[in-house]
């Protein structure tokens, strides 16, 4: 399908559809695929994406405000400077729930959300701010966490091997379970001004 006609979308799939600087506005899309589609800039006004998956697309910039998404799934995307806390979330059905792989999400925002079992694969994930974020039991492998923000989160149980670049502060942050791997692990006896000859 080239366009966005109608309100409801269901088991439907959307390919090179460009629709860059424009307003979506109050449409609801169920167990779609977006295949290289472009959406930057887009504002995303009072819609619903509920178990969709986004392959190869460009949502740099996207506006989220006011919308809902729920199983949500990037695949090889450019997702840069998404603000994610903005969405709206009204009730446990709808909760957010994000899968990634392979996609930039740099210079994005996280501040304060629920990201729970949130799976980040092999994703660029620079200056992202995860501060004060739930991410219990997360996966983190293989991304590329430079400058990306972990004040007071919580990272019990996360997965974090194979990440690189991160600077945690292993005082400020819940790290009871989560997993690391060497050499990159040093990384965390930086915040303790600690010197490693």
């Amino acid at each position: 399908m080239t366009g966005f006609h109608g309100e409801d979308f269901q088991d439907v799939t959307f390919e090179k559809v460009d629709y860059s600087e424009k307003r979506l506005s109050g449409k609801t899309f169920s167990n779609c695929t977006f295949v290289s589609c472009t959406f930057t800039k887009t504002i995303f006004n009072a819609c619903t994406f509920e178990d969709c998956t986004f392959d190869k697309c460009d949502l740099s910039m996207v506006q989220v405000k006011g919308s809902t998404f729920s199983q949500i799934k990037l695949n090889g995307c450019k997702a840069i400077g998404i603000l994610w806390f903005d969405i709206r979330i009204p009730f446990a059905r709808h909760a957010f729930t994000i899968s990634c792989a392979d996609t930039n999400i740099s210079y994005s925002s996280f501040f304060g959300m629920n990201l729970k079992k949130a799976k980040f694969t092999r994703c660029v994930a620079k200056e992202v701010d995860f501060s004060e974020c739930h991410m219990q039991e997360a996966e983190l492998k293989g991304c590329d966490l430079e400058g990306a923000r972990f004040s007071g989160t919580d990272l019990s149980g996360a997965d974090l091997c194979g990440a690189q670049n991160y600077q945690i502060d292993i005082q400020g942050t819940k790290l009871k379970g989560a997993k690391f791997s060497l050499p990159e692990a040093t990384a965390l006896l930086d915040s303790l001004g600690i010197i490693i000859d």
